[in-house]
């Protein structure tokens, strides 16, 4: 492989200056096929070129055009997402259209495609393909080869659109010599990464496939349970068992890349890969760890705790796979030790002039004697003789955890009394992307909260009573009473456990417009529907997020999405997912209508509608000037618009607000939904 690299390296230095010189945008696509194909032994190679709407392949006898606005077919998820894709049996991949997807009518078999961006500029795909009588199993390594020539391509591209004229004078990219250096220089630190990496690869080729075999029937069945929990969570109306149903298929996805990263390998060249940092949000981040494990504390009549500083900054750059690893692996020993009864503690905090998270994970279990602590981090070692016997484990997880962390640059630490429970506690650096809080602080001094509860809800109220704190709420605001005979005339808001609910209570708080909040105390015992409007949430979970609903409801930015595309919705809802907000999505015109309608009758219009122009039933345009007549006649907050067509041209006749060009860029859609705060 290493010497692969090394000859690609001698071609791309003579092509480069070749490519800089030639007029013929057939003969620079055959130069970049022929290339492609050498490269990761390809049969066939394509290389597509965007231009606003179309996606164009140049060949000698024959164009090729493809549209976006058809929003179908693998080609077109790669250009909406701009994320690289592998298919190894194509034609029975979810989404595959014959047409777009095998444009030149063979019996394909596999497929690889990679987006081509310039300076954050989508300007098309490259694609290698092969067909069943030629039958190439593309992996990891033929994606990094691939991704490691792309400065090239892309050079590539921009010269045929500067040919072909595709772009005005102005915007024309210039080959001189020191671009064509700069070129160079990218070309060869992306492949002397990759020899690099290539060469920490020591393990025998016997292994590396014994090991594949068996992770490929560990990853079959996953494969399996993330499609069925999808199907799941499409049908299921109930935003809790969505909720949990969510969580389910995000472990089962872990163990999906867990396996995968071996068989793409071996697991440690695919650590080494991961050692680059990812910007996450921060209070989605942890929660989602956390709550994978609410469940089976629940079946354990444990109480949890998860406490994530609403204060931490939004966004912040970690490891995010190691991070999640030793996380999972703290709260699973902290369960596994924990006797029924106990209690377990995840908490997040910030220090804010450290500019670090402190992690601790805290469980009232069978602790560690003192003269074994030394001893606890180090591998296959555990607490006492008998440990495994009766609790199961090989010992290993601990050290893998200290191992992570200190790579991370910091240090697991323990207090531990025998019988008495466990904390382990770490600081996290992190490089902060987004110093906003994730929930900005209350201020309303007349805000009074009182908690129905019982003694044996002490623990979880206590517990909510900090978060309360922590957002901007005064312990004196913060009663705790018995019986809804106590609940006073200054009472504005109420939390009120399971075991305390009764016709009386929802009379009251349907009389007296109370905002009201449910603990749920065991699983899926309650329907949101037979509430009256009180918020749900359950004590095994993260409420942080639904604490905060309660005492800022009028505050959070309501959002429309309106989409008949089933991929840029989903892409509109991971961007806005990060922000707080709630968002409703409407498939058609006609239905993102009656949604607008409907808000505003109810005096909480939406503060951003996002939409595309071309839909079923009725145009996102035409909508938009039906509802504005309406609007026109109420004194409300106007709902901002935003186009998320590719044409801005048509767009433009219908007034939108603001636009968002395919294929979408977050601080774009972001942008415009802070100007409705």
């Amino acid at each position: 492989m290493t010497s692969k690299i090394t000859t690609i390296k001698q071609e791309l230095s003579s092509k480069l200056t070749t490519l800089n010189r030639l007029s013929d945008n057939i003969e620079i696509n055959n130069i970049v096929e022929k290339l492609l194909k050498e490269a990761i032994d390809a049969e066939f190679v394509s290389i597509w070129v965007y231009n606003f709407p179309l996606l164009t392949r140049i060949r000698k006898n024959k164009i090729n055009e493809i549209s976006v606005d058809k929003k179908k077919g693998l080609l077109y998820r790669c250009f909406a997402t701009k994320q690289a894709l592998i298919y190894n049996h194509i034609s029975s991949a979810e989404g595959y259209v014959e047409s777009i997807d095998n444009p030149d009518n063979i019996k394909i078999k596999s497929k690889i495609m990679i987006p081509l961006i310039y300076k954050n500029t989508f300007i098309g795909i490259a694609t290698a393909y092969s067909s069943v009588q030629n039958v190439k199993k593309f992996s990891r390594n033929d994606l990094n080869i691939f991704q490691a020539i792309a400065p090239f391509v892309v050079a590539a591209v921009n010269k045929m659109k500067e040919n072909t004229q595709y772009t005005s004078s102005q915007e024309a990219v210039v080959y001189s010599l020191k671009r064509e250096n700069d070129v160079q220089q990218n070309l060869n630190e992306n492949l002397n990464a990759l020899e690099e990496s290539l060469l920490d690869v020591k393990e025998p080729k016997e292994m590396i496939e014994y090991m594949s075999n068996i992770v490929h029937d560990i990853r079959t069945p996953a494969n399996g349970l993330v499609g069925f929990l999808e199907i799941l969570e499409e049908q299921i109306k109930d935003t809790r068992l969505k909720e949990y149903v969510g969580h389910a298929k995000n472990s089962a996805l872990l163990i999906n890349e867990l396996t995968s990263s071996i068989l793409d390998g071996v697991a440690d060249k695919r650590e080494s890969s991961s050692k680059e940092p990812t910007v996450v949000n921060t209070v989605k981040f942890f929660s989602d760890i956390a709550e994978m494990f609410s469940a089976n504390m629940f079946k354990k009549n444990i109480h949890y705790n998860i406490f994530i500083d609403p204060l931490l900054p939004k966004e912040i750059e970690v490891n995010s796979m190691k991070t999640k690893r030793v996380i999972m692996n703290l709260i699973g020993n902290a369960s596994k030790f924990t006797p029924e009864n106990g209690s377990i503690e995840f908490s997040v905090r910030y220090k804010q002039k450290e500019k670090k998270l402190h992690l601790y994970i805290k469980d009232s279990g069978i602790g560690i004697a003192p003269e074994k602590q030394k001893e606890i981090f180090k591998a296959f070692k555990q607490a006492e003789d008998n440990t495994q016997n009766i609790y199961g484990g090989t010992g290993l997880g601990l050290a893998i955890c200290a191992g992570y962390v200190q790579e991370m640059g910091s240090k697991l630490l323990l207090d531990s009394k025998l019988n008495h429970g466990s904390t382990f506690y770490f600081d996290l650096p992190m490089d902060i992307k987004e110093y906003a809080h994730q929930f900005e602080p209350i201020k309303n001094n007349r805000t009074t909260i009182a908690i129905l509860m019982d003694t044996a809800n002490s623990i979880v109220a206590n517990h909510m009573a900090r978060y309360l704190v922590k957002i901007g709420v005064n312990v004196d605001q913060i009663v705790a009473i018995t019986h809804p005979s106590q609940i006073s005339k200054n009472i504005t808001h109420l939390i009120c456990f399971e075991n305390k609910l009764s016709d009386t209570y929802f009379t009251l708080i349907k009389n007296r417009k109370i905002k009201s909040l449910v603990i749920e105390e065991n699983f899926l015992s309650l329907d949101a529907q037979t509430l009256h409007g009180s918020i749900l949430a359950s004590q095994y979970t993260y409420y942080g997020e639904s604490l905060y609903s309660l005492i800022s409801e009028d505050t959070i930015p309501r959002v429309l999405i309106v989409e008949d595309d089933h991929i840029s919705i989903i892409l509109l809802k991971s961007i806005l997912e990060n922000e707080y907000c709630e968002v409703d999505i409407a498939h058609n015109g006609k239905e993102g209508f009656n949604f607008l309608i409907a808000a505003l009758q109810e005096s909480k219009p939406y503060n951003i509608v996002y939409t595309d122009h071309n839909m079923p039933l009725l145009s996102g345009g035409t909508m938009l000037q039906e509802y504005k007549k309406v609007e026109a006649l109420h004194s409300q907050t106007k709902t901002l618009t935003v186009s998320i067509s590719g044409d801005t041209k048509r767009s433009a006749e219908y007034a939108y607000d603001y636009f968002a060009i395919k294929p979408f860029r977050k601080k774009d859609i972001i942008s415009h939904f802070l100007k409705t705060i």
